[in-house]
């Protein structure tokens, strides 16, 4: 279909209605773009945390998927390489155990096989023994501490996603 359109442009030049769109369709691109490429400056982010952002802006699924695409060939979004990172600061600064670690993920959809790659490389580094040990010294944990304290560091302890397991084998062997 090959209807003009009275738009005038400051040449006086009549385009097409195919024309029209692929000039709307270019700029709505080169903005979903630019909204991206904002939202990353900040901090890494996953290509779902981008997608989501990008959908409540309102912005088309088509152009968010082909931004997507582009910024992922260029090797600004890299799902892998935020697994990596937001799980060694996880692991590192915040001293949580995987079951938190894999929550803390759920919204990001990863590759679950790259994830728990990334997560048993970190864990080798830093085993949770080491973790809950720092947390039991922070926390000024003591072996003959009341059963109430030592029950306030447990449950301190299963919030931050550490199994009993891990929990039970590192007090006893801490003190």
């Amino acid at each position: 279909m090959n209807v003009l359109i009275s738009h005038n442009l400051e040449s006086g030049k009549k385009i097409s209605f195919e024309e029209y769109e692929k000039i709307k369709t270019d700029e709505e691109y080169q903005f979903v773009k630019t909204k991206a490429l904002n939202f990353l400056s900040y901090r890494p982010r996953s290509k779902k945390e981008v997608e989501t952002s990008l959908l409540k802006k309102g912005f088309e699924k088509e152009s968010i998927s082909l931004v997507l695409e582009e910024l992922t060939q260029k090797g600004y979004l890299d799902d892998k390489e935020f697994a990596r990172t937001y799980a060694s600061h996880l692991i590192k600064n915040k001293m949580l155990g995987r079951v938190a670690v894999l929550n803390r993920f759920f919204i990001h959809d990863i590759e679950q096989d790259s994830l728990n790659q990334i997560l048993n490389d970190i864990y080798d580094v830093h085993p949770p023994e080491d973790l809950i040990r720092r947390i039991a010294k922070k926390k000024k944990f003591k072996a003959n501490d009341s059963n109430n304290k030592n029950k306030k560091l447990i449950d301190h302890l299963k919030r931050k996603g550490f199994t009993w397991t891990e929990i039970s084998g590192s007090l006893e062997n801490t003190f």
